[in-house]
C-alpha cells in the first residue's frame, strides 16, 4: 500500500525540522571543542608553567605497572625514584623536590597504564582529549535518543566550558570528569529502570570512594536492591582486576596508603583542608586553633546532614532529578576529601534541575535555586584566596541543598508523576521523562 500525500508530507517535514535543528548542536559542539583547545594551548601553560599537573602521579603509577613494578605503586620511596627518572616530580617553594602520592585503587591503572606507554606530554594530551570527549558525551548520557532536544543539548554542551571546577579538572588531569559522567549514566539508568546497570557504573565510581558512600545510603532508602547487588558484584570483580594488575599485597596496601596520605604534611603533597569546599574545610578554617576538636565536630555535622537527607528521601523512596541532585550536593558537603576540581560533580545537579524547572511554573524556591546554581558558576572565578573560595562554594552548596530539600518536600506533597517507582520490580522498569 502506497504512502498517502499527508504521510509523505509529515515525514519530509519531520526530516526538515530535524535537519534545521542540527546546526545549534553542531555549532555548540564546535564552540566547545575550540574552547577546550584554548584551555589546553592557552590557559594551561600559564597555570603550569613551573610545575607538573596531578596527572603526573597517574602517569608514574602506569609506568611502574608497565615496567613490572606495579607491586610498589604505593611505596613513597619507589615513587620518588620514578619521579626523578621520569621528571614527573614537584618542587615546593624552597625548591625541594617531592612526589605526589598515588592514592587511587589499583584497577584505575587499566586506564593509565596504556597512556604511560606514550611520552609524558603526549600522554597528558591524550588524557585531556579523553576528558573532553566525556564532557561532550555528558548531555547525551542523561537521556534516551527519543528524548533529545537539540537546543537543550546545545546549551548543555557549552555549560562545562564556563564551570571552573570542570576547567580545573581538565587542566589537572584529575578523574573528576570521569566521575561526573559515571554519576550521570547511573542516574539515567535508574530513571529508565536499568537498576543493575546503575550499580555496575557506580562501582567504577569507587575511584573516589568517599564520593560514592552517600549514594549507597540513598540506594538503600530507594530500595534499589538490584543496584546494590550489581554494585557489590562489580566491586568484587574490580578487586580481582586490582590483584591481577599489582598483586594481592599491593591491592591490600591501598587502604593503608589512604591512611598514610591523610597523615602527610601539606608541604609533602599531603592534604590541604583549608582549600576544601566542604564541611571539613570550613571547620578547619574556623577552628584552626583547636584543630583536635575539628575532626569530631566535622563527623557529627556530617552525620546530621546525612540523617536529614535520609529522612527527606524516606518520605518518598523514589528517584527523581531533585532527590538525586540533593544526594550529589550532600555528598560533596560531607566528603572527607574533596577539592575544587571534585566540585565538577555539581554540574550534574545544575543540568538536572535546569531541565526540571523548565517544565513547571516557577516558585520562590525555584528562583532561589536558580540563583544558587548561578552562584556555583560565579564564586570560583572571584578574585579571592583559595580558602575564601572554598567557604563561599560550601555556602552556595548549603543553600542549594536547603532549596532542593524544600523542592523535594513540595514534590512529596504534590505527588508529581515525574519520578520512577523503585518498587515493585515491574514498576521500576517504567521510564522517567528527564528531557
Amino acid at each position: 500500500m502506497g504512502a498517502t500525500p499527508d504521510s509523505t508530507w509529515q515525514a519530509s517535514n519531520g526530516v526538515t525540522r530535524a535537519a534545521s535543528n542540527r546546526p545549534p548542536v553542531l555549532f555548540a559542539a564546535i564552540l566547545a571543542v575550540l574552547s577546550y583547545g584554548w584551555i589546553w594551548a592557552g590557559l594551561r601553560p600559564i597555570v603550569f608553567c613551573n610545575s607538573s599537573s596531578d596527572f603526573s602521579c597517574f602517569y608514574r603509577a602506569g609506568r611502574m605497572v608497565i615496567e613490572g613494578d606495579g607491586s610498589r605503586v604505593y611505596d613513597l620511596a619507589a615513587e620518588r625514584q620514578y619521579d626523578q627518572r621520569l621528571g614527573t616530580g614537584f618542587l615546593d617553594k624552597q625548591g625541594h623536590s617531592f612526589s605526589l602520592p598515588f592514592v587511587f585503587p589499583p584497577y584505575s591503572l587499566v586506564l593509565f597504564a596504556p597512556l604511560a606507554c606514550l611520552p609524558y606530554r603526549l600522554a597528558e594530551l591524550a588524557w585531556f582529549v579523553v576528558n573532553m570527549g566525556m564532557l561532550l558525551a555528558l548531555p547525551f548520557a542523561l537521556r534516551r535518543r527519543s528524548q533529545w532536544r537539540d537546543k537543550t543539548i546545545a546549551a548543555e554542551l557549552l555549560a562545562p566550558v564556563l564551570f571552573l571546577p570542570v576547567v580545573l579538572a581538565l587542566m589537572q588531569g584529575q578523574p573528576s570528569i570521569l566521575l561526573l559522567l559515571l554519576f550521570a549514566i547511573a542516574f539515567a539508568a535508574l530513571a529508565h529502570g536499568n537498576d543493575a546497570r546503575a550499580g555496575m557504573v557506580l562501582a567504577f565510581g569507587t575511584l573516589k570512594p568517599q564520593l560514592v558512600l552517600p549514594m549507597l545510603l540513598a540506594l538503600v532508602i530507594w530500595r534499589k536492591w538490584r543496584t546494590l547487588a550489581a554494585f557489590v558484584s562489580t566491586s568484587i570483580a574490580l578487586l580481582g582486576v586490582s590483584i591481577a594488575i599489582v598483586g594481592w599485597r599491593a591491592a591490600w596496601e591501598y587502604p593503608r596508603a589512604l591512611m598514610k596520605f591523610n597523615q602527610l604534611s601539606g608541604n609533602l603533597a599531603g592534604e590541604h583542608p583549608a582549600s576544601m569546599p566542604n564541611l571539613r574545610g570550613c571547620l578547619y578554617l574556623l577552628l584552626q586553633a583547636r584543630s583536635s576538636g575539628a575532626a569530631g565536630i566535622t563527623a557529627a555535622l556530617s552525620l546530621l546532614l546525612l540523617l536529614a537527607m535520609a529522612m527527606l528521601l524516606t518520605r518518598r523512596a523514589r528517584v527523581s532529578p531533585t532527590s538525586y541532585s540533593l544526594v550529589v550536593v550532600v555528598t560533596l558537603l560531607v566528603s572527607y576529601h574533596a577539592y575544587l576540581h571534585d566540585d565538577s560533580l555539581l554540574l550534574l545537579p545544575v543540568l538536572l534541575m535546569t531541565q526540571q524547572v523548565r517544565r513547571v511554573r516557577w516558585t520562590v524556591s525555584h528562583a532561589v535555586l536558580a540563583a544558587t546554581m548561578a552562584g556555583l558558576y560565579v564564586v570560583p572565578v572571584l578574585p579571592v584566596s583559595l580558602a575564601a573560595t572554598a567557604i563561599q562554594m560550601m555556602a552556595a552548596m548549603l543553600v542549594s541543598a536547603a532549596v532542593l530539600a524544600v523542592d523535594l518536600s513540595n514534590e512529596v506533597r504534590s505527588q508529581e508523576p515525574s519520578v520512577a517507582q523503585s518498587t515493585p520490580p515491574s514498576a521500576s522498569r517504567q521510564p522517567m521523562n528527564i528531557a
